[in-house]
């Protein structure tokens, strides 16, 4: 881990990161690297307990808690979500995914679990920020950073009234799909969905610090957010201090990016899906579900329709991208990512509290997966 100390520390040296928290766990051996503070104003140290807020690293734990609901027979991988949220009963179609939203065509068939966990269901981002549809997303389900004011209800009827980019299975839209499916679980189970969470995921794989707020008696340890200014002779600018939007329960839990947690539970999870389902010799989740998460589900018109999304040739398996190496993970808006080697055996998680750039990720972040892997960063 000394070429990922270096690199990162040059990054705090520079003023570019506050600190971090990296982790590699190969063959059953972990090595952790922690370096720099919390936070750019204070003297707390970045350390192994630092809380970070995971963003969109929340995905793959979605995921892995519906194929949960899979392994005992409450849904199936097929099933119309419908039958669970109606407000999404009878989807329209846009006719042009870049055109008015009033030109649309009814939908093919109901959008199924199936279509949540690829993220085909019709709902989320496009790669046209600039589109009716897209301003829709934001404007009326308060999609992109900022914490919702929208409650559970407001969400799903708002989600109802908009058509789909896409016919249901055949195309790739961002992000949507995987809060829906943390709905469509509540719904499930008559359970919010970190209660949900909690019973089937966080206890089981005594993932400790795993939670979708933090309370007064653990600010102290929570990371604050920063993003990087236009002028890169700028310093850094606070958007997020511990003690701000996730200091109190969100409206509801986002299964798209609402928890929160170390680099140690990250990991934890990771390793659980490395070992095909197992923690400590107890069964988690089946085998073959296993192998269905870290599938790329996607044709390559739909890796091609994600755009910058994905880098080239990556496709999506269940909450997270697959690539041609075989490797599954994904990264968090946040400044988070972790990636899980199944031929090297190995998992790498990197807890950073910088927004990335864009949707295409950031330097930092590529440099840590290339040395990860033992190449050059």
């Amino acid at each position: 881990m000394a070429p990922i100390a270096d690199m990162l520390q040059k990054h705090v040296d520079s003023g570019a990161l506050p600190g971090a928290v990296a982790l590699s766990c190969r063959r059953g051996r972990t090595d952790t690297v922690v370096v720099g503070s919390q936070d750019l104003e204070s003297t707390i140290p970045m350390s192994a307990r630092t809380l970070f807020h995971w963003d969109s690293l929340s995905k793959p734990l979605t995921a892995a808690l519906a194929l949960t609901f899979v392994s005992d027979g409450s849904i199936g991988i097929d099933s119309p979500v419908d039958r669970w949220l109606p407000e999404l009963s009878g989807p329209r179609v846009l006719e042009d995914p870049g055109g008015p939203l009033t030109s649309t065509t009814p939908a093919d068939r109901p959008v199924t679990l199936e279509d949540l966990l690829t993220l085909r269901g019709g709902l989320g981002f496009t790669t046209d920020f600039e589109s009716d549809f897209t301003t829709a997303l934001v404007a009326e389900l308060q999609e992109g950073p900022a914490p919702r004011s929208l409650d559970r209800e407001s969400f799903l009827t708002s989600a109802g009234k908009l058509p789909l980019a896409h016919q249901p299975g055949q195309g790739w839209t961002y992000n949507t799909g995987s809060t829906i499916l943390g709905l469509l679980l509540e719904r499930l189970a008559d359970r919010p969905l970190d209660e949900l969470m909690t019973k089937r995921l966080v206890e089981p794989l005594e993932m400790t610090d795993a939670r979708w707020w933090v309370p007064p008696s653990d600010l102290h340890r929570f990371a604050a957010r920063y993003e990087r200014p236009d002028d890169p002779r700028e310093k850094l600018r606070l958007v997020d201090p511990a003690e701000g939007r996730h200091a109190h329960p969100p409206t509801f839990p986002d299964g798209a990016g609402g928890m929160i947690g170390t680099a140690d539970d990250w990991l934890t999870f990771g390793r659980m899906l490395l070992d095909g389902g197992l923690h400590q010799g107890r069964r988690v989740l089946p085998d073959p579900l296993v192998t269905s998460i870290m599938t790329d589900h996607l044709t390559a018109e739909q890796r091609d329709q994600a755009g910058f999304f994905l880098d080239d040739g990556e496709g999506w398996g269940y909450g997270g991208s697959v690539r041609t190496d075989g490797t599954y993970g994904w990264a968090g808006g946040a400044g988070t990512i972790a990636r899980i080697d199944p031929r090297r055996d190995q998992v790498s998680v990197l807890m950073t509290q910088v927004a990335l750039d864009d949707p295409q990720g950031s330097p930092l972040l590529t440099s840590f997966e290339h040395i990860a892997r033992g190449e050059d960063g």
